[in-house]
């Protein structure tokens, strides 16, 4: 089981117990209230005096016994223990016991003691069947509606073979009845059990999807919108591993090592945040993620782990819209002025989880990776901030972006035709 459901559990198990402390204090305190200001006179045809004084007494101390049991999940709760499963079913007894108890104390009083089994009490089993559904388990739903429909047999067929049934319908004196209504009680616990089993599966769900989106958050980093989030949760199978077309975009801030000799190192994390920041909401607005921080600069990846369709668009406008981003925070003074460079391409590349059981990072692995890391470090040769190439252009588009030249990349065999786009 789920951690975390177990805790949710003991959690509405405490809200059962505070609920039921609640409904037998409210109870007698009416009770008391009526039998020392309204002064009300019970009146039975009784074998002998009805103590008006033990109603509201018994449910004070069935007060102090939820009391008591609240107040030890709580301790459970707080030291981030877990409760017995014996002591569960052991309550779950005890509570069918109350009402059981209540209808035969008040038919021992009366001559004719099946009248009890049509007296409030009664309704006490299906108040119990109720809240059994916070207790989040199944079986024990069915163990207390079956508990419940035993003891109302029991105390049916002892009242009507042992007492006077003279004045009752004929109907109401004969044992079919009441196996009728015993097997309605057990129906109720039955119900129980399958509300019970909704409300279960339905936060195991929750916690499940909550631990594939951590997942997801370790794998790609904390900078992944929900957006992506819940499209990785619809294609959570591709994970694993494979070849994809992708869009790399790597971003640097230029003669960073120079700025950071002269900025305090406070002043310095506060502008990489800054920078990070408005760079990142450009990425995840377009659909792309932060595979990888390299210190002054990132690695952003677009059509991996999954596509939009339109990703070297994307890719493209994420570019202007960081550069925008950028500038406007240098003309309102948040930084100072500083020059950038990215570099981006496509082409197709291996995607998947690489690491140890203990610790995983989604990757994107190729030739396309250390191109595009290569166009980045030529922004500088070509003095423009953007340089984008050829591949990444679409033929029909091409009229928006500058030809700045051809070039053979460091390491690389083949030239590349690059673009910028003012």
């Amino acid at each position: 089981m789920h951690p975390q459901l177990q805790r949710e559990i003991l959690k509405s198990e405490f809200k059962r117990a505070k609920i039921l402390f609640w409904l037998f204090l409210f109870g007698a305190g009416i009770l008391y209230f009526e039998l020392f200001f309204l002064r009300l006179e019970l009146h039975l045809e009784s074998k002998q005096k009805f103590p008006l004084w033990f109603p509201p007494t018994y449910g004070l101390f069935n007060a102090v016994y939820a009391f008591s049991f609240a107040s030890y999940l709580k301790y459970i709760i707080k030291k981030n223990g877990q409760v017995n499963p014996i002591l569960i079913y052991i309550s779950a007894f005890l509570e069918t016991l109350i009402p059981t108890f209540s209808i035969y104390f008040m038919g021992s009083r009366m001559s004719e003691p099946v009248w009890s089994l049509f007296s409030p009490p009664e309704f006490l089993y299906f108040i119990f069947l109720i809240l059994v559904t916070l207790r989040l388990d199944g079986k024990v739903a069915i163990f207390s509606g079956f508990l419940s429909a035993i003891q109302y047999f029991l105390l049916s067929y002892f009242f009507l073979k042992d007492g006077s049934t003279s004045s009752l319908p004929f109907i109401f004196s004969q044992i079919p009845f009441y196996v009728v209504k015993s097997n309605i009680i057990f129906t109720a616990g039955l119900l129980s059990a399958y509300v019970t089993s909704q409300i279960k599966n339905s936060i195991q769900s929750t916690l499940q999807k909550e631990d594939e989106k951590r997942q997801i958050k370790q794998l790609f980093g904390q900078h992944v919108s929900p957006e992506v989030v819940n499209r990785l949760l619809d294609q959570s199978e591709g994970w694993l591993g494979d070849i994809k077309h992708v869009c790399i975009l790597f971003f640097d801030i230029r003669d960073f090592t120079k700025l950071s000799e002269k900025t305090e190192p406070t002043v310095l994390i506060q502008l990489l945040n800054r920078i990070f920041t408005v760079s990142i909401e450009a990425v995840n607005a377009n659909g792309g993620i932060v595979n990888k921080f390299l210190g002054d600069g990132f690695m952003a990846v677009f059509g991996a782990p999954i596509s939009t369709g339109d990703d070297r668009e994307r890719v493209i406008q994420t570019s202007l819209d960081i550069r925008q981003k950028i500038q406007s925070l240098i003309e309102s003074g948040a930084i100072p002025q500083i020059r950038i460079g990215m570099g981006i391409h496509s082409g197709e590349a291996i995607t998947g989880n690489v690491g140890s059981e203990e610790r995983k990072e989604y990757t994107v692995i190729g030739d396309v990776v250390n191109t595009a890391s290569r166009i980045e470090q030529l922004t500088k040769e070509f003095s423009v901030d953007i340089l984008i190439s050829e591949e990444t252009i679409d033929s029909k588009d091409k009229n928006r972006f500058r030809f700045v030249g051809k070039t053979k990349p460091r390491g690389k065999e083949n030239e590349v035709n690059l673009y910028t786009i003012n």
